[in-house]
């Protein structure tokens, strides 16, 4: 994986949380202005864990992590060599058999994503962005990003850009106990 920020944070003041993004290469991508991208980082610093500086979360807002990742990235359904759908939590066929480009005809990744994990094969269903875009809206509500100006950054370290965003729910902040820092490959921009 490429990453694309180092995204540095304080500690969460309850729904607000402060920090800044630093780009490792600033000719691809501006700094997003929508609530996206600050949803984004706050999923990432939970995916990446607690070896940076981020605590747990309660198993609801992990719940909800993990749905929003399937809402950004498509869900992955297992599948046997074959294509048929597993039973849930086996490695075994579903009676009756069906195979999985059948049973979501419609709902597949166009770009045929497919792959090997865990022992099992799984296909990915395709992704919804603008249902994520919405849960964006809702869960964050603001987002402000300001890039660095000033003349005394060294051309090596990149652009940078100061951020602070409100979310509706504390909850979504409870894995910033403590300045935090990771990278990411997020951008704030959904594909079309």
């Amino acid at each position: 994986m490429t990453y694309i920020f180092d995204v540095f944070t304080g500690a969460r003041r309850g729904t607000t949380l402060t920090g800044s993004v630093q780009y490792r290469d600033p000719d691809n991508y501006g700094f997003s202005q929508g609530p996206v991208f600050g949803l984004q980082l706050i999923m990432d610093a939970w995916k990446e864990g607690g070896d940076f500086g981020a605590g747990p979360v309660s198993a609801a807002t992990e719940a909800e992590f993990n749905e929003l990742f399937e809402l950004y990235l498509g869900p992955t359904v297992r599948v046997d060599e074959e294509g048929y759908l597993l039973e849930e939590g086996s490695t075994q066929v579903r009676i009756p058999r069906v195979k999985a480009k059948e049973f979501y005809q419609g709902q597949l990744d166009p770009h045929g994503g497919r792959g090997f994990s865990d022992g099992t094969h799984y296909i990915c269903l395709a992704p919804r962005w603008g249902d994520f875009a919405r849960r964006a809206e809702e869960i964050i509500v603001s987002w402000e990003i300001r890039e660095d100006d000033s003349t005394d950054l060294d051309e090596d370290e990149g652009t940078s850009a100061d951020f602070t965003l409100e979310v509706s729910d504390p909850r979504y902040l409870e894995h910033f106990t403590k300045n935090t820092y990771f990278q990411t490959a997020f951008t704030g921009h959904l594909p079309s």
